[in-house]
């Protein structure tokens, strides 16, 4: 046999022994060239573990819970029909509640109107409003306008998708901070700074969700109100990153470009953030119409919704923080940050609302999960399996008890100006009857369970570049001790 097995590699030139080790350098060479060269998230990024292919992350300004669906799903028992009886209820403003203010109290109230004057904002100002806890200090710190709220006259829109989808009842603003800490915290995992000032201090671009999903040959794109003579790096709040590249800058557009991929079916970056801040009167920030800021909202929603990706896609729709309006719910305690000397930044902020709305939703559905804005870039890297920023992402809930993935995608709820379905009326039909439904529409599943715990360092690829190595170098030695044996 000895003979046979000679002559099929020297009819190559080579032997057998020769063969081998060729190989195996070539592919010790192609290992050790990507380990240098490619991110190492790039090795560790898998397909997405759920049909959601892509997610919209739409972010407006300065509104709690209790002030949005502090009232809902009835509006305070003012609008009691079949339908309303039947939804699920939430943890809003509790009856018979008064607030020390002056020498009197104050209880919240309804606003009768789209806007109101403006709550005091800052850090130590809601650290007055909230008062460790007591939820007390709003009329006192933040002004008596923040006991204000509004209801489905005003945003029927957004009570139509608490009754068609899911809805966060412990939602939390990542830190009890104005709007850049916590824009910032959804683009980084982190903020360096406590409130609305710099920069500097800037984030590096590498240390983002930005950069880590592009380093895993997955896309993204920021869209917002953007003028063709403006500078990309210039849009808040990416103008706190620095080492942005012009291919990184390329990725913000404004948002007609996003519309018109939509229409068109182009391709679709697999994460996209959608912000009103260059068109502060769509915001919501009072004291601007939030009606008005709503049906855009809406509009955006329904593109996505009547666009070829409604089937792989999961809109993530919150408030960058409570914006110094009353909310009853204490946030848990969290990490605080000491930054730049400034006051300790502390987590968590004030409840903010979610609103999940996916062909996968759960209908009428309210989370009790303990979530917060860094649950967003959990799921993202739960979707992606991606290793996790640092680790506040990793000890943040993920959002998979929001999904029913078992059932087959639904068709959209699409918002028009009139009819059963308009985003003026509430509420409307419900897509799936109650009775049949497949699951609970109230709790909280394991989806702590599914959360990535474990940071992954940097330098888990190199060490596996050298392991793999060692590997092919034992074994090439094995190889050339044996065809020397052979010889003999």
């Amino acid at each position: 046999m000895k003979p046979v097995r000679c002559t099929l590699y020297i009819a190559y030139g080579l032997t057998l022994r020769e063969l081998t080790e060729r190989i195996l350098q070539l592919a010790l060479l192609l290992l050790l060239v990507t380990s240098l060269f490619t991110s190492p998230y790039s090795l560790l990024a898998q397909t997405n573990q759920t049909p959601i292919q892509h997610v919209f992350i739409i972010m407006q300004e300065n509104h709690s819970f209790d002030n949005y669906f502090g009232t809902y799903p009835t509006a305070n028992g003012t609008l009691v029909n079949n339908i309303t009886t039947e939804l699920q209820g939430v943890d809003g403003i509790p009856a018979g509640l008064c607030l020390p203010y002056q020498a009197s109290c104050m209880a919240p109230y309804y606003a009768n109107s789209s806007s109101t004057v403006s709550p005091n904002e800052g850090q130590l100002t809601y650290e007055g409003d909230v008062n460790n806890g007591l939820m007390n200090g709003f009329p006192s710190h933040s002004g008596p306008q923040s006991m204000a709220y509004f209801d489905f006259h005003q945003i029927a829109g957004y009570w139509d998708y608490a009754e068609e989808y899911g809805l966060a009842d412990s939602y939390f603003s990542t830190y009890l901070a104005p709007t850049a800490p916590n824009r910032l915290a959804l683009l980084a995992g982190t903020s360096p700074v406590t409130g609305d000032y710099g920069p500097p201090p800037y984030i590096p671009f590498n240390s983002t969700i930005l950069f880590q999903l592009q380093s895993a040959g997955l896309s993204w794109g920021y869209f917002d109100f953007i003028s063709q003579s403006s500078d990309s790096s210039n849009v808040y709040p990416l103008n706190y990153l620095s080492g942005m590249t012009p291919q990184d800058e390329a990725r913000v557009q404004n948002i007609s470009y996003l519309l018109n991929d939509l229409y068109s079916g182009k391709i679709l970056p697999n994460v996209v953030y959608v912000s009103s801040l260059g068109s502060h009167l769509l915001d919501e920030h009072p004291p601007y119409n939030i009606t008005q800021g709503e049906l855009w909202v809406v509009s955006i929603v329904n593109a996505v919704m009547e666009s070829s990706y409604w089937n792989s896609s999961a809109i993530f729709l919150t408030w960058d923080e409570g914006g110094g309006y009353f909310d009853n719910l204490p946030p848990p305690k969290g990490q605080s940050q000491t930054i730049s000397g400034e006051n300790p930044l502390i987590g968590y902020g004030q409840r903010v609302p979610l609103l999940v709305i996916s062909p996968y939703a759960k209908e009428n559905y309210v989370s009790l999960t303990t979530l917060n804005h860094l649950s967003l870039l959990s799921f993202i890297e739960y979707n992606w399996d991606l290793p996790p920023l640092d680790q506040a992402v990793a000890q943040s809930n993920n959002l998979l008890d929001f999904f029913d993935f078992s059932s087959p995608p639904r068709p959209p709820v699409i918002l028009t100006s009139s009819g059963p379905f308009s985003y003026s009326t509430y509420p409307i039909p419900l897509q799936i009857p109650v009775s049949q439904l497949n699951y609970d529409r109230l709790g909280s599943s394991s989806s702590d369970l599914l959360n990535q715990s474990t940071l992954v360092p940097s330098f888990y690829p190199a060490v596996a570049a050298v392991g793999v190595a060692a590997l092919i170098f034992g074994v090439s030695l094995y190889l050339r001790r044996r065809s020397l044996r052979d010889a003999i």
